[in-house]
């Protein structure tokens, strides 16, 4: 092997030496956290208690059962939260007996929030999570993240992302567990 092979060989394998460090290191810190498991179809979804958006007052979630729930995980940073809000919202308007809808938004400042939703408003509740607790309890890895829940606080459907194509089988979900007549 020649000098310059030599080096040419050794340029190579510095690169490749930092790749796996880089890969190491990020396996030990993945290993050194605990695992959150998201919550799936047929758990209990987390009780959680958060500020709501421009009320002095704060959303329980254990104090809607009784009632069907859609948890909705969002932040004004969330391209598809662009396209997903106004359907939720046609979706509240259509006024089911029993279903509510909590929109958790992530933002670490809610400005961000008042702004997006002065572009996008609902009527449905708002409730404030800057620290993002309540999503990692849910073991999110994506936004949105919407979980339907049952009236006993069981998650019966969750769809990570935003697909519109998806509403129609939510909402005939909705129906089905609110005991209310589908709307078209």
């Amino acid at each position: 092997m020649t000098p310059a092979t030599a080096r040419g060989s050794e340029r190579r394998t510095v690169p490749q030496a930092r790749r796996l460090a880089l890969g190491v290191l990020l396996l030990a810190a993945l290993a050194a956290t605990s695992p959150v498991l998201a919550i799936d179809v047929g758990a209990t979804a987390p009780d959680f208690s958060l500020p709501a958006l421009g009320k002095d007052a704060r959303v329980q979630l254990a104090t809607l059962r009784g009632k069907v729930v859609l948890v909705d995980f969002w932040a004004s940073w969330c391209g598809p939260c662009r396209e997903a809000m106004p359907q939720y919202q046609k979706m509240y308007a259509d006024g089911h007996d029993g279903f509510e809808i909590v929109a958790v938004n992530v933002d670490e400042d809610v400005g961000d929030a008042k702004k997006f939703l002065a572009e996008h408003p609902v009527t449905f509740t708002v409730a404030l999570d800057p620290a993002g607790d309540v999503p990692k309890s849910f073991g999110l890895v994506g936004m949105p993240t919407s979980y339907l829940l049952d009236r006993n606080g069981v998650v019966r459907l969750r769809y990570q992302g935003f697909r519109a194509q998806d509403l129609d089988a939510l909402r005939k979900q909705i129906h089905e567990l609110s005991g209310a007549a589908p709307h078209a």
